[in-house]
C-alpha cells in the first residue's frame, strides 16, 4: 500500500467529518454500526472515563488483558503525532494499511447516512469508533479497553455494555458542555454506568461521588471505591522505574511502573480493581503489564526533553508535582503552549514559577491564536519569558538555552508536533492535514 492511500484517506476524513466538530447523541453512531452488523456485540470491554487518567488507566488494562493471555484492541483519543495511536491491537498500534482497510469498510456505511441528512452524518469521533468496532471484530478480540472522547452519557463509545465501567477522577472541564459544577459533571461521566455492571473510582470531590454512587444504586451496579475497597503504596519513585504495592481482593506487590508521575499510583490501582473485577491477577503477568505499559508525551523523556500535558489546572497540578518529585533543585526551562478556550491562568499560575525561562508558543490549532494573551499571563508568574509563535522555532531556542532540565508543556497539540519533529527531523505531512 502507498503512503499516498494512507493520507488520501486522511484528508478524506479531516475534510468531510470536521475534526472538533462535535455532535451529541447516540442515535448516529448507533445506527452506523447497526448497519455494519453491530461489530462492538460479543466483546468483553472496560470503559473508561474521568477528567484526568482515563489514557493511562485504559493502557494499563490493556495490558493487564493482554499479559493475562488475551487477545485484545485499545482505543484512545486524542492522538498525539499520528492518528495510528487511537487503535491497539494487542498493545501494538495498528499499521496504516489496516487503518485504511478499517476507514474504507466505514466509508460506504457513513455516507448512506451522509444522504439522510446532515443530522444524520456521522462525525469525525463517530467515525473512528466506529472503525475500532470494526477492528475489534476483525482481530476477533475478547476484550477491549476503551477511552471515553469527551464526557460519557452522549460519547459515541456509549454504545457498549462493558464488563466494568470506571471513572478516574472528576474535575472542571469542558464546562461549555459537561456543565459548571463537579455534580453536573459526575452525572454526565455517570452516563457510561450501565445495568448491573460494576463501577470503579478514584479520588474526586465528596459531592461527585454522591451523584455517581446514587446513578450506580439506581442500575444496580456495584460501586468499588479507591481508599475505601482497594488502595496502592509507593515503594520508591524513581524516574522511568517506579515500584508500586497493590492491595485489593489480591495484594500484589514491588510493580515496575514505567509511567511517571504521582497520579500513576490510583491510575494502577484503578486498572488492578476494574481488572481483577472480571479475572484472577497473577503477580509476573501484572507486573509485565505495568513494566511494559508506555503513553507518548506523558512525562516521557524524548530526545532529551521531557515531554507532558499541562492542558488544564488539574493536569498542570500534576506536572508540577512530578518536576518537584523528580527534578528538584535544577535549573528548568520549557517551551509552552495552549489553546484558547483553556484556563490559561489557572495552568500558567501552577507551572510558570517553576521555570527559570518560559518560552510561550502557539500550539498547531485553530483555537490558538491568541499568543499575546498566553504570553502577558505567563509574565505575572515567570521572571523570564519569550515570545517564539513558530514551535518548531521554540524548539531549537530551547535546546540552546541554558538548563539542567528541559521540558514540553501544556497543549497536547504542542507535544505531539514537537514529538514528531524530534522524531522524524521534519513535520509529517499527516500532521499539516489535522491542523
Amino acid at each position: 500500500m502507498s503512503e499516498n492511500k494512507f493520507i488520501d484517506i486522511l484528508k478524506y476524513l479531516y475534510q468531510t467529518r470536521p475534526y472538533n466538530t462535535m455532535k451529541l447523541g447516540l442515535f448516529r453512531i448507533e445506527q452506523l454500526l447497526s448497519k455494519m452488523g453491530n461489530p462492538h456485540l460479543g466483546v468483553k470491554f472496560f470503559h473508561v472515563t474521568g477528567s484526568n487518567g482515563k489514557g493511562s488507566v485504559t493502557t494499563f488494562l490493556e495490558n493487564l488483558t493482554y499479559y493475562h493471555g488475551h487477545n485484545v484492541t485499545g482505543f484512545y483519543s486524542p492522538h498525539l503525532s499520528t492518528i495510528l495511536e487511537r487503535f491497539h491491537w494487542n498493545t501494538n498500534l495498528i499499521n496504516q494499511e489496516e487503518f485504511v482497510d478499517a476507514a474504507e469498510y466505514v466509508k460506504k456505511y457513513a455516507e448512506e447516512m451522509d444522504k439522510i441528512g446532515e443530522e444524520f452524518s456521522p462525525s469525525f469521533f463517530e467515525y473512528m469508533t466506529a472503525m475500532y468496532f470494526h477492528l475489534t471484530k476483525v482481530k476477533n478480540a475478547e476484550f477491549g479497553s476503551v477511552e471515553v472522547g469527551l464526557g460519557g452519557r452522549f460519547d459515541s463509545t456509549n454504545v457498549i455494555t462493558p464488563v466494568v465501567s470506571v471513572i478516574t477522577t472528576i474535575s472542571l472541564e469542558h464546562t461549555n458542555v459537561l456543565g459548571n459544577t463537579h455534580e453536573e459533571i459526575a452525572f454526565e461521566k455517570a452516563g457510561i454506568i450501565k445495568s448491573g455492571v460494576p463501577v470503579v473510582i478514584g479520588e474526586m470531590p465528596e459531592e461527585a461521588k454522591i451523584v455517581i454512587k446514587n446513578i450506580a444504586k439506581e442500575r444496580g451496579s456495584k460501586v468499588y471505591e479507591y481508599g475505601k475497597d482497594f488502595s496502592a503504596e509507593v515503594v520508591k519513585y524513581d524516574f522511568n522505574n517506579n515500584i508500586y504495592n497493590y492491595y485489593g481482593d489480591s495484594t500484589v506487590k514491588n510493580i515496575p511502573v514505567r509511567l511517571n508521575g504521582v497520579h500513576q499510583l490510583y491510575n494502577l490501582a484503578i486498572a488492578l480493581k476494574a481488572y481483577e473485577t472480571v479475572e484472577k491477577l497473577y503477580e509476573e503477568k501484572v507486573q509485565n503489564a505495568f513494566s511494559n505499559a508506555f503513553i507518548p508525551g506523558r512525562f516521557e523523556l524524548f530526545d532529551g526533553l521531557i515531554l507532558d500535558g499541562s492542558h488544564n489546572p488539574q493536569a498542570a497540578e500534576a506536572f508540577v508535582s512530578n518536576i518537584e518529585l523528580y527534578f528538584s533543585n535544577k535549573k528548568r526551562v520549557a517551551l509552552f503552549g495552549i489553546v484558547d478556550d483553556k484556563d490559561k491562568m489557572g495552568v500558567l499560575e501552577k507551572i510558570g514559577p517553576q521555570f527559570d525561562t518560559l518560552i510561550i508558543t502557539r500550539p498547531p490549532n485553530k483555537r490558538a491564536q491568541k499568543i499575546d494573551e498566553t504570553y502577558e499571563i505567563a509574565k505575572k508568574y515567570c521572571k523570564n519569558v519569550i515570545l517564539e509563535p513558530d514551535p518548531i522555532k521554540g524548539v531549537e531556542l530551547l535546546k540552546k538555552i541554558d538548563g539542567d532540565v528541559k521540558f514540553i508543556t501544556g497543549s497536547f497539540y504542542l507535544i505531539g508536533l514537537i514529538r514528531d519533529y524530534l522524531k522524524n527531523g521534519c513535520v509529517s505531512e499527516e500532521l499539516t492535514i489535522s491542523n
